[in-house]
């Protein structure tokens, strides 16, 4: 600690690495923006000796950053109803029936994951056969047999 405490420039970057990591580990924009303001606290103890000063650099820095992290980068943040909704991506893909599907419902397997699955029209789809997904109500699939 005693390092740290002479040469305040380690320290920031310290908390650099500190923050970087945890960005890496998360990977949910909450932490790179302190990254860089840590950098530039690092080259500013150069010239500022103040701890209390540096501090307040870093927390301005940290604020800036983030105000213009989140302008950049704000429709990238934002997520759209296509990452919301499943039937978005879900919609006009092919499944196989797993057991007969009807108005009550059924099973219907979709890349690697089990539906729960009724017929668009109230029609038997056998067990096996080739369906197209045509909507979606909450974890039902609305399935349509492939002509």
């Amino acid at each position: 600690m005693e390092f740290f405490l002479q040469n305040l420039w380690a320290m920031w970057i310290a908390v650099g690495i500190f923050f970087l990591v945890i960005e890496l580990c998360t990977t949910a924009l909450i932490s790179i923006w302190f990254v860089p303001a840590a950098g530039i606290t690092a080259l500013l103890s150069f010239i500022i000796p103040k701890v209390s000063w540096q501090i307040a650099i870093f927390a301005l820095l940290s604020a800036v950053f983030m105000i213009l992290f989140k302008k950049l980068y704000k429709t990238k943040l934002k997520k759209t109803e296509d990452d919301v909704k499943p039937e978005t991506s879900l919609i006009g893909k092919s499944g196989v029936t797993q057991e007969p599907t009807g108005v009550h419902g059924g099973r219907v397997k979709c890349g690697d994951v089990y539906w729960r699955a009724v017929s668009e029209d109230g029609s038997v789809i056998d067990a096996g056969e080739t369906v197209i997904i045509t909507g979606v109500n909450d974890t039902t699939l609305v399935v349509k047999q492939e002509l």
